[in-house]
């Protein structure tokens, strides 16, 4: 499984798993004793939603942002949470505890199959989802303020169905966001960011799918008294049809950053900058604006731009000597951002990108002193481009501390000090054992 740095050194994702443990521990506790005639009764509908939790899991959605999300088995869960009389089948009026550990078996089945096929589990977000499924089943099931399971009051008689209905909903609400929130937390925590700026990024990303999963829960709960175990594949189904539209787009995100990166390229096949030196920056600068809280768009905004800083070199008549622009003349400088920003332009739609990239050159002093409007993004891809012209791809200790006390000599000055401060923050990741600035970031 995956577990990226030892969970002593997490500990937010040291504390979501013994979260997750505990939970297994109380369902445990709650359903002993029921656990076992359930199983008996209801096993076609355990089944069932055990299926779907595992297809679910396998069949995870790639975000635009690279990182994955399985809103499908959220659903699948979070109506198990909630399902009670269902057409053709006995009432699955089971305790809390007993959905926990069926949303369990199933997370635990999918995480075998998935190290079976050689791909990742991360553990924090079966935590996450185990804990948010607990919440909604517990609200739904034994937390009702007329003392009764929601979908066990007489509708129509003692409580309305828009009621009843609208109770799903925020419970369904309720659990999803924890979900969100602990899995946020422990994002925030790998990625070195603020946890606002992950659970921002987690909400805004997914919204129209979180709308989709809280909405879906509750339509097999009032659904299946008529359609029975059907349901669970009718609602899910509008919920799947999104995968595609969000699979297009994600696809379609990718070819638009490959093709920027294949415009970055034209520095290194011209000779004008060294290999890889534009990827390096791209992943330097993505990492610094997540300590500093930059949005998703932000973020997307500034690997753009940073992939595309030197493309003014292609106008200089000479290289400058290992395209190390930190140490060139000002006025050379201003003149390939100037001409980067010229040519990105002309392509429409990067506006803002060729805005980051005309202002890199620009001293921090003048935004001190003068008051002068600079992006952050800008000021974060300066001190970026600085880093790895003066480490030239060496990731040794050494190398790294010699950077980072010539970029300080410019602190307040030429750099910004809170992006040095990030940059800091980032390089201390390449201790060994470590990711070093120079891979790939995990989204």
């Amino acid at each position: 499984m995956s577990v990226p740095r030892p969970l002593l050194e997490r500990p937010r994702a040291a504390a979501l798993l013994a979260l997750g443990i505990l939970t297994a521990a109380a369902a445990l506790t709650t359903a002993f004793g029921s656990a076992g005639w359930a199983s008996g009764l209801h096993y076609r509908t355990i089944v069932v939603f055990v299926v779907a939790l595992v297809a679910g899991e396998l069949v995870r959605l790639r975000m635009p942002s690279r990182r994955e999300a399985a809103p499908l088995a959220s659903a699948s869960a979070l109506a198990l949470a909630f399902v009670g009389d269902i057409a053709g089948e006995p009432t699955f009026d089971v305790p809390s505890g007993v959905v926990v550990l069926v949303v369990a078996a199933g997370l635990v089945l999918a995480a075998v199959v998935r190290l079976a096929f050689g791909r990742a589990v991360r553990v924090d977000q079966m935590a996450a989802r185990l804990v948010g499924v607990g919440v909604a089943a517990w609200l739904a099931r034994a937390a009702s303020p007329w003392g009764l399971p929601l979908w066990d009051l007489d509708v129509g008689e003692q409580v309305p169905l828009a009621v009843v209905a609208a109770g799903f909903l925020v419970i369904a609400a309720i659990g999803l966001t924890v979900e969100i929130g602990l899995s946020s937390a422990v994002r925030s925590e790998r990625q070195r960011t603020a946890w606002s700026s992950a659970l921002r990024d987690e909400a805004g990303e997914v919204a129209p799918l979180t709308y989709a999963v809280i909405t879906t829960g509750p339509m097999v709960a009032l659904m299946a008294p008529q359609l029975g175990l059907l349901a669970l594949p009718v609602a899910l189904f509008p919920l799947a049809i999104t995968y595609v539209a969000v699979d297009r787009a994600s696809r379609n995100r990718e070819i638009y950053r490959q093709t920027i990166a294949i415009l970055s390229g034209l520095t290194e096949a011209g000779g004008y900058t060294p290999s890889g030196h534009a990827e390096r920056v791209a992943v330097s600068s993505v990492r610094m604006g997540r300590v500093l809280g930059l949005s998703g768009r932000e973020l997307r905004d500034v690997e753009y731009a940073a992939l595309l800083h030197d493309l003014g070199q292609i106008s200089l008549t000479e290289p400058i000597p290992g395209g190390a622009t930190v140490l060139a003349a000002p006025s050379d400088q201003l003149e390939i951002s100037s001409e980067g920003a010229r040519i990105i332009r002309r392509a429409s739609g990067l506006e803002n990108i060729a805005s980051i990239v005309e202002s890199v050159p620009t001293p921090y002093r003048r935004v001190r002193e003068l008051g002068e409007d600079v992006a952050l993004g800008s000021r974060i891809i300066k001190v970026a481009n600085a880093y790895d012209d003066l480490t030239q791809k060496d990731s040794g200790a050494s190398a790294v501390d010699a950077a980072l006390e010539r970029i300080q000599l410019g602190l307040g000055y030429e750099y910004d000090p809170d992006v040095v401060t990030a940059l800091a923050v980032v390089t201390s990741a390449t201790a060994p054992g470590r990711s070093g600035p120079g891979h790939r970031d995990p989204r």
